[in-house]
């Protein structure tokens, strides 16, 4: 964000988003995220954070898309997804890190608080204790996407493949543009040596955020061994 602040606005940016910048952006540098969703919440509700996605501003877009990561719901993710192939790799990012903030909290109250809990099992490498706390949220909240993506990288340390699959193409068709989802779902077609069910998947995630520059080396290298075995011509 700071790369950007000291950018000046376009002429015709209207008297809302330049008062939005002065009020918002200092808010955000000071990582004050509490005082900032208060903010948001009270003066600057989500539909007008969507309208400043639009602006010629690449400093207002860039805060607007931070923003929306607080306040957003999976409703608003369609209007963040079309930035993460931005050639302004901070808007990029900036659209990256609030789709991961509103699929974190894609649950109820209850369940966005059962996944964090899934999670701290995941980070302490407890695989069997988090996979029994995620297929009870997942059998609680079937459209929780992000339960089922995490189930399904817990039962990929598994190697329960099989299932590690099913739950990432259930998070998939819960969220469409879950583009790390697919991504899993490809390197679950290569721990299973499908190297075309590999090649779809990733290419579906490069699809929904081109910046995977991992995802994109390996649709390369496939590509590329795949066409050493292909048949010379003639």
């Amino acid at each position: 964000m700071t790369a950007l602040l000291g950018e000046r606005l376009p002429v015709g940016t209207d008297a809302a988003a330049t008062r939005f910048l002065r009020t918002v952006a200092p808010i955000l540098a000071e990582n004050d995220l509490c005082a900032l969703t208060a903010l948001l919440r009270a003066k600057w509700p989500c539909d007008r954070l969507v309208r400043f996605l639009y602006s010629t501003s690449p400093e207002i877009l860039n805060l607007a898309a931070a923003c929306l990561g607080l306040t957003g719901t999976m409703t608003h993710c369609e209007y963040l997804v079309p930035f993460l192939g931005h050639s302004n790799r901070e808007i990029a990012r900036s659209a990256e890190n609030s789709l991961w903030r509103i699929w974190m909290q894609g649950g109820s109250r209850i369940g966005n608080e059962d996944l964090v809990e899934a999670l701290d099992c995941i980070q302490a490498g407890a695989y069997c204790a988090a996979d029994q706390h995620l297929a009870v949220l997942t059998a609680a909240e079937p459209a929780f996407a992000e339960a089922h993506h995490q189930h399904a990288i817990v039962l990929t340390f598994l190697e329960r493949l099989d299932e590690a699959s099913g739950a990432y193409r259930t998070a998939l068709k819960t969220n469409p543009y879950h583009f790390a989802a697919a991504a899993g779902l490809g390197h679950a077609h290569t721990l299973r040596a499908d190297v075309c069910g590999a090649l779809h998947h990733y290419r579906r995630a490069l699809r929904i955020h081109p910046g995977l520059d991992e995802i994109r080396g390996a649709v390369e290298a496939i590509e590329a061994a795949m066409q050493r075995r292909r048949p010379a011509a003639g």
